[in-house]
């Protein structure tokens, strides 16, 4: 096939990707999406461009997810975006489904790089077009720096393959500049260096030669970009870690043991994973056990593929490992897993069965071809079912709630999802199941006091100065409940009420709405 027919496959190819992924241009921001792009002020101007780089505090306005990660160029993308379409989620999402249709572009490249037949590049990168779990990182706006950073990852390395394989410099400047803006886009890109020199020795290639361009322009970057990290924010791990030092030590390998288990079968989903992790943490001496010996398997799996001459499927398990290795909480992350931390490790699980594929017998390949048929057939249905999840605030929590009904805090969201669709029975109802699974009292207290607050939109103040008066009660150390109940005794015409409660608030919080709030009673109803 000509070079001007493989430019016309381009645009169908696209055009394959966007119609699997449709449905998902529909949906609107979701999540983690309200506070980095929809309420983000940052974004909503291109003046704000060195900002993202020299203050980490531009990536949200809520304090706390505002200083545990450091990607500046996934900001200016969003202001990019911002500047061309406004507060548009169409536009946004669109983006998205682009960037990872140029990362299954880039994939095929890659492939042809590693030696595959165009056959079975195509199909490698048809794989992780279609794999299942990639749809939050996809259909997800906040999970931008997942996709982007895939991009420029992908593009670093087949810039360093090429310098390997035929020695243009040119090659060289042009992965640096891409290592350096994934590192700006996602830390993960901190594994470069290892990718490459891992490739130099599945390649069979010198490592000595290779050495010291791998460590002056991935390493380098890397570790400079490390320490621009940790000047900004203040520390390498997200959060301090509060775990017995016996789960520490396991949580790596029940972590990985659960992601492999998620690749090889993709079809079921969950939004989080806290649950699951900590019954597996609960149930140490069975899972503990079975997560070490899996690891010890796939260890072994890589080690039998390279000694059998299978080396790109071994790197490809090599590549696997690698890119789970940041995600593994070794250093503590604000949550355990998530499947939008698989995308970049379904590369490596690509390539491993496109190099198995390539080396299969004549007589067994019309059977892989079938079955990959049958494959793509079958993730296609699953991917439109995780989009529908990916729409909007109620679908996701609400599947969540079904997959783990037992987790407080997917109660509170679907509720507060709930509400903002001014479903206020339903977030009721939510919260009502909410308050049979707080672990303390002042989870309680903050399940009585959003009820109140509904009951109070509904018109029930009665039943909602009870629930606030109870809040409270819970909870001394927050006056947030009382100056809720002096809101609504405010509004219903009670100033005595709404002084008294008001006061009790400030006593026990300075709560600036309490103090404003108050200014507005009559100077006889003020306390003195």
């Amino acid at each position: 096939m000509t070079s001007y027919r493989r430019l016309l496959l381009i645009p169908l190819v696209f055009a394959a990707i966007f119609l699997v992924y449709g449905r998902a241009l529909d949906g609107g921001f979701v999540f983690d999406d309200h506070h980095f792009v929809e309420e983000n002020p940052a974004i909503r101007t291109l003046a704000n461009t060195f900002r993202f780089f020299s203050d980490p505090t531009t990536r949200s306005t809520v304090s706390g997810l505002n200083t545990d990660v450091y990607r500046p160029l996934t900001l200016l993308s969003y202001a990019l975006d911002y500047a061309a379409a406004g507060p548009s989620p169409l536009y946004f999402r669109c983006v998205n489904v682009l960037l990872h249709c140029v990362n299954v572009l880039l994939l095929f490249v890659l492939g042809r790089l590693l030696g595959f037949q165009a056959l079975y590049a195509a199909l490698m990168a048809g794989f992780f077009a279609l794999f299942p779990v990639n749809v939050e990182s996809v259909a997800w706006i906040a999970s931008r720096s997942t996709v982007l950073s895939t991009a420029l990852m992908l593009a670093a390395l087949i810039f360093f393959i090429r310098r390997a394989q035929e020695g243009r410099r040119a090659d060289l400047l042009l992965c640096l500049a891409f290592t350096l803006a994934a590192l700006f886009t996602r830390e993960t890109a901190v594994m470069l260096p290892l990718l490459a020199l891992s490739y130099v020795a599945a390649a069979g290639l010198p490592v000595k030669k290779h050495l010291r361009e791998i460590g002056l322009y991935l390493a380098l970057p890397a570790v400079l970009f490390a320490a621009l990290r940790f000047f900004l924010l203040g520390r390498f791990q997200q959060i301090p870690q509060h775990m017995p030092a016996a789960d520490i030590a396991a949580l790596p390998f029940l972590l990985f043991a659960k992601y492999l288990e998620v690749l090889v079968y993709p079809l079921d989903m969950l939004v989080t994973y806290t649950d699951l992790v900590l019954l597996r943490l609960h149930a140490y001496w069975f899972y503990v056990p079975f997560a070490l010996l899996l690891c010890l398997l796939y260890a072994g799996l890589a080690a039998a593929l390279y000694k059998r001459g299978q080396r790109l499927a071994a790197w490809g398990l090599f590549w696997i490992l690698l890119t789970l290795l940041p995600v593994l909480n070794i250093a503590a992350m604000t949550f355990f897993m998530a499947e939008r931390l698989t995308y970049l490790p379904v590369i490596g699980l690509a390539i491993a069965l496109g190099a198995a594929a390539q080396k299969l017998r004549p007589k067994l390949k019309k059977y892989l071809f079938a079955g990959l048929a049958a494959l793509a057939v079958l993730f296609t249905v699953n991917i439109q079912g995780r989009i529908a999840v990916w729409h909007d605030d109620v679908s996701l929590w609400r599947y969540d709630a079904a997959k783990n009904p037992w987790n407080f805090l997917t109660r509170m969201r679907l509720a507060d999802a709930l509400r903002s669709a001014k479903d206020y029975e339903g977030a009721i109802a939510e919260l009502r199941v909410a308050v049979n699974l707080a672990a303390d009292r002042q989870q309680q207290a903050v399940v009585y006091n959003e009820t109140g607050l509904l009951l109070a939109l509904t018109g029930n103040a009665k039943k909602a100065g009870q629930l606030f008066l109870r809040s409270a009660a819970l909870y001394p150390a927050s006056g947030q409940a009382l100056y809720n109940l002096g809101k609504v005794s405010y509004l219903q015409g009670d100033m005595k009420g709404a002084a008294k409660y008001l006061a009790a608030s400030l006593e026990r919080e300075d709560y600036t709405p309490a103090r404003e709030l108050l200014r507005l009673l009559p100077a006889k109803h003020k306390p003195l």
